[in-house]
């Protein structure tokens, strides 16, 4: 019982701990997330990561919460979600309520506008760092490369809903695994006769 109460607060304070400072939304989070919870605890494989970026990219809602009720799932059942999702919406929370009490003293600062723009800058790293840590780690063939550059190509200059593009990969998959075989098969039927 204590062990489970020791990773509920672990759990809730690296998710407030993250939420507080990872400006840009839930994927400036993964590479943060990945070192508490794959390389610092042991508590998820990589391969439990890049299932959950996957199933919380295809799900709507906001990428944070969905993280935090994934990977708190993953470690301790829907407790471990409660927990989670508490400690990542405590922080924006806060600090939404903090900026809205001051907001028109701050409108239209330059000073404010030149810290937005490295901000800015800083979240654009961070979002680039996670996915080349990602793609090292899925892209491992000629077939997962080709997927990923013709996704890429039909979200930059085709716009193609990230929701289709999960489900046309999704099923360019299914039949790489189903189609090599059977034409195998066909292949050596043909040469049996």
């Amino acid at each position: 019982m204590k062990s489970n109460l020791g990773r509920l607060g672990t759990l809730f304070w690296v998710f407030f701990s993250i939420s507080a400072v990872a400006l840009g939304g839930g994927l400036t989070m993964l590479p943060i997330m990945s070192r508490e919870f794959v390389e610092k605890r042991g508590w998820l494989t990589d391969n439990d990561m890049i299932d959950t970026v996957a199933v919380m990219q295809s799900m709507p809602g906001i990428i944070a919460v969905n993280m935090g009720v994934l990977i708190g799932y993953r470690i301790a059942g829907v407790i471990g979600a409660v927990f989670s999702v508490l400690g990542v919406i405590m922080p924006p929370s806060i600090i939404i309520l903090a900026i809205a009490a001051f907001m028109n003293s701050l409108s239209g600062s330059e000073t404010l506008d030149h810290i937005f723009l490295g901000v800015r800058a800083a979240v654009s790293a961070m979002i680039l760092l996670s996915s080349i840590k990602m793609g090292r780690q899925i892209i491992k063939g000629k077939a997962s490369a080709i997927i990923a550059i013709a996704g890429f190509i039909a979200m930059v200059f085709f716009d193609m809903n990230a929701i289709l593009l999960v489900i046309v990969a999704a099923l360019v998959g299914l039949s790489l695994a189903y189609i090599p075989p059977c034409l195998k098969k066909r292949a050596e039927k043909e040469d049996g006769k």
